[in-house]
């Protein structure tokens, strides 16, 4: 018979129990705050619920996880269902004052592998794991929910209803295990033909993203002086927060090189079919980039999800052959967006936006919709 492993791993926290409780239910985050353990949800969602499963892996062990209980805010209950652990383990959060007790406790684990086993019937534990959760885990929960970050977002209408234009970042990397979450997402998406023919390249060496910044902020420059010109804003530089929002884009022209990853969405015309010709020029714009920008929205949209801020920008349009030249990129591949990443440097809110009833019909060109 196995023997059993009890022990219990805490930490205070400067937060709500709810800002806690919140943290540990967006399993598509936990590569913001732990680095040690690799995590992979086996199924779409973005936050835990009862019977939602993911994969672990350390250096010492993996397995597979399924969440068995929850009580909002108080409570999650886990169990270890296959690997080299079986068995429960329980996150809790206790609200003292304005702190919260975060405490994960194994209640009852069994080695299930050899190397366990030899190392439980020697008198040893799983030290190890609980250095991690000590060194690793609760120093990135404290970072995160102390520092402001946000950490909400798992649910897909929160969003879209919070997805703004970032524009101002923090300096915090953004994990890989992030970027690549973000990326797959944006995989995800349709294409004329089911044909994909995307690339994403993701720049944050320190040379190149200065390098780049001087090519847009060129271009910005060139934009300017044509709005300027041309008054090119006439409609709507008279609505509240036009100011503000400019000062904003040229805040971004000005330090792009600022934004921790610049992603840029590259769209292949060889992948394109009758949409292209054979020198790369694209004869169906349309259905092109039908082709491109869907993804380009789902990497924002995962990227809002997952706390982190974007912007979709084409203003390097004028430049955009210097930018190739600089990066590599083949003359057949178009660059068809710009998206800076990075951790916001103010919260994420509810976007304000026409009102339904102002931009939608049913049936017939001005016959509004209007739901029951």
């Amino acid at each position: 018979m196995s023997e059993t492993y009890f022990r219990a791993e805490e930490i205070v926290l400067r937060a709500p129990a709810r800002r806690c409780y919140e943290l540990v239910r967006a399993i598509r985050r936990y590569g913001q705050w732990w680095r040690r353990v690799q995590f992979e949800p086996l199924g779409p969602e973005a936050m835990l619920r009862i019977g939602s499963r993911y994969r672990f892996t350390t250096e010492q062990l993996h397995g597979t996880v399924q969440v068995v209980g929850m009580r909002p805010w108080r409570r999650i209950d886990l169990r270890c269902i296959t690997g080299d652990l079986l068995g429960p383990i329980t996150w809790e959060f206790i609200q003292r004052g304005n702190s919260t007790l975060v405490r994960y406790e194994y209640r009852g684990v069994e080695p299930n592998s050899e190397v366990l086993r030899q190392a439980f019937a020697a008198g040893g534990d799983l030290q190890v794991y609980s250095d991690i959760l000590q060194t690793d885990a609760f120093v990135g929960m404290r970072r995160l929910v102390e520092e402001g970050f946000d950490v909400s977002g798992g649910d897909l209408f929160e969003s879209v209803h919070t997805l703004r234009s970032v524009r101002a970042f923090r300096a915090d990397a953004v994990p890989d295990a992030v970027l690549r979450a973000i990326i797959e997402a944006a995989t995800r998406a349709p294409s004329a033909r089911n044909a994909q023919p995307w690339y994403f390249l993701l720049v944050r060496a320190p040379d190149l993203k200065r390098t780049l910044a001087a090519l847009y902020q060129a271009a910005w420059r060139q934009a300017q002086h044509y709005t300027a010109a041309a008054d090119a804003d006439a409609d709507i530089k008279g609505r509240p927060g036009y100011e503000r929002m400019m000062r904003s884009v040229d805040a971004l022209a000005t330090h792009l090189d600022s934004a921790p990853v610049i992603v840029l969405a590259l769209l292949d015309t060889k992948q394109l079919g009758p949409m292209a010709n054979g020198g790369g020029t694209i004869l169906a714009p349309q259905s092109a980039y039908a082709s491109i920008f869907p993804a380009v929205q789902n990497l924002m949209l995962a990227a809002r999800g997952l706390g982190v801020g974007s912007t979709l920008t084409t203003v390097f349009s004028s430049v955009e052959n210097e930018m190739r030249a600089a990066l590599g990129i083949p003359p057949h591949v178009h660059i068809a967006a710009l998206v800076p990443l990075g951790y916001p440097q103010h919260p994420f809110q509810v976007t304000k936006r026409k009102p339904v009833d102002e931009v939608a019909f049913i049936d017939q060109w001005g016959q509004k919709f209007r739901a029951d």
